[in-house]
């Protein structure tokens, strides 16, 4: 039986309150990871702005050591600013040293700076484990103001997006690129290359990235898309696993009463924070361009931001379509985790829509493994689900096209069939979608395997005498 490890985890938050999908699968495996026998420490941020900058306090959570940083960025002046974080890597260097930990794995480095990975990798092995494209862009989703991907070479559409969401910084980046760029251009007239801000952010992540022991990432798909973009180590596939607060097949368990087999229109429910790149308000207009409006009902849960990175064209659209027809679409406003069985129990299709590359894709998975069928885009990690039974698949990359393949999945394909069938509590298969202990088996095997290479290369470097190499 191979040891305990004792195991830091760095996450963008953790508490009730967070509910979000990073925020679930960390508590998951945590939770997951100590039951197998490992001593588990979690490392979080509180970005309320309340409390002393980078003042830290720390609590147990059914046995997990949990150390919260204060920060939300109120420093930053240029784009460099959010990558390397100086002060948040010496207070997880004093973390890592207190706790004397074995192994460091960033779930996220938001707020702690993708620097902090080749800072930290001087003192223990590190891992990377890549749940959004913020080494690729600040904003995580590489989607444009324009909604549309921002593809490997779009740099224009990625300096947008930036200068949009935080036009000082990136204003300071850009003088500076500009200024070294004449002199480069001057020192060596045979190059002309203009620097890129998304070369030099991807650049510098990759060079990070490279001192981690090794780089996870939840689905081939998104690997795939950090490679297409600049990163160029090895990314191995981990698939995240689902962390359930109800039954699988709940649905054949309900009872009779709770399911929406008396109501006339086919519910369909679209859950996450209400945002272009979720591709709630495209699905929507889909629904009321073809006579789709006359038999769906389409209930959306979760907030609904007044803005997305300063633009309130999709926000007010979305509410105004709710306000035009409340008998289609209905804002239900944010939900917790612990709402998901009575969410799901009024619910016939549930569907995820993405317009970017997700990760992953967990709304869609829970959804299948309560029991219901779903509809989503070929989206990233989406796009593993496709060819599923009880999985209905739109071309992310061509909503105008949505209304009628919808249309003919009601009128020809199998969508009205599953929806009786969800009506008659028969719940579609599931057994394809693991749960988060296997996901913790796994990183537990990763966990054994870095630490066991790094002790094995701290032998070869060293000299007989035990002193370290020069």
């Amino acid at each position: 039986m191979r040891r305990s490890l004792k195991i830091g985890l760095v996450s963008f938050a953790w508490g009730d309150e967070h509910r979000g999908g990073l925020e679930t699968h960390v508590h998951g495996i945590a939770h997951d990871l100590r039951a197998i026998g490992h001593q588990v420490f979690v490392h979080c941020v509180n970005t309320t702005g309340s409390g002393e900058r980078f003042a830290t306090r720390g609590w147990m959570d059914n046995g997990i050591q949990i150390q919260e940083m204060n920060y939300c960025y109120e420093d930053t002046k240029c784009l460099m600013d959010f990558q390397r974080v100086p002060q948040a890597e010496v207070i997880l260097e004093h973390w890592v040293n207190h706790y004397q930990l074995d192994l460091l794995d960033f779930h996220h480095n938001l707020f702690f700076g993708i620097r902090s990975i080749a800072t930290l990798s001087k003192s223990l092995p590190c891992v990377a484990t890549l749940h959004d494209y913020w080494t690729l862009d600040p904003r995580g989703q590489l989607f444009s103001n324009q909604n549309t991907i921002i593809a490997p070479d779009d740099h224009e559409a990625w300096e947008q997006n930036a200068l949009q969401t935080w036009p000082y910084q990136t204003a300071k980046s850009l003088e500076s690129s500009e200024y070294y760029q004449s002199h480069h251009n001057h020192s060596n007239l045979r190059s002309s290359r203009p620097l890129s801000l998304k070369t030099a952010w991807t650049q510098y992540s990759d060079h990070c990235l490279k001192h981690a022991a090794a780089v996870i990432s939840p689905s081939r798909q998104a690997a795939d898309i950090h490679q297409q973009h600049g990163i160029t180590g090895p990314i191995q596939t981990i698939e995240n696993g689902l962390n359930l607060v109800f039954a699988r097949e709940s649905l054949s368990r309900e009872k009779q009463s709770s399911a929406p087999a008396t109501h006339n229109k086919i519910r369909i429910a679209i859950l996450g924070t209400i945002a272009p790149h979720k591709g709630q308000l495209l699905f929507c207009q889909a629904c009321l361009q073809s006579d789709l409006h006359t038999i769906v009902s389409i209930q959306l849960h979760g907030p609904c931001p007044t803005s997305y990175h300063g633009n309130q064209s999709s926000q007010l659209a979305i509410k105004h379509i709710s306000q035009d027809h409340p008998d289609v679409v209905t804002l239900q406003g944010p939900y917790d985790r612990a709402d998901l069985p009575f969410i799901f129990s009024q619910t016939d299709l549930v569907a995820m829509p993405s317009l970017w590359h997700e990760v992953y894709g967990f709304v869609a998975r829970e959804a299948l493994a309560y029991g219901l069928p779903i509809i989503t885009t070929n989206a990233g990690g989406l796009s593993a689900l496709e060819g599923q039974e009880g999985v209905f698949t739109l071309p992310m990359m061509e909503p105008n096209r949505w209304s009628d393949i919808l249309s003919l999945g009601f009128s020809e394909g199998p969508l009205y069939r599953w929806v009786y069938r969800r009506r008659q509590h028969r719940p579609v298969p599931s057994d394809h979608l693991r749960d988060v202990e296997a996901c913790a088996s796994d990183l537990s095997r990763i966990y054994h395997s870095v630490i066991e290479t790094s002790s094995h290369q701290s032998t070869q470097t060293a000299i007989p005498n035990g002193r370290p190499s020069t």
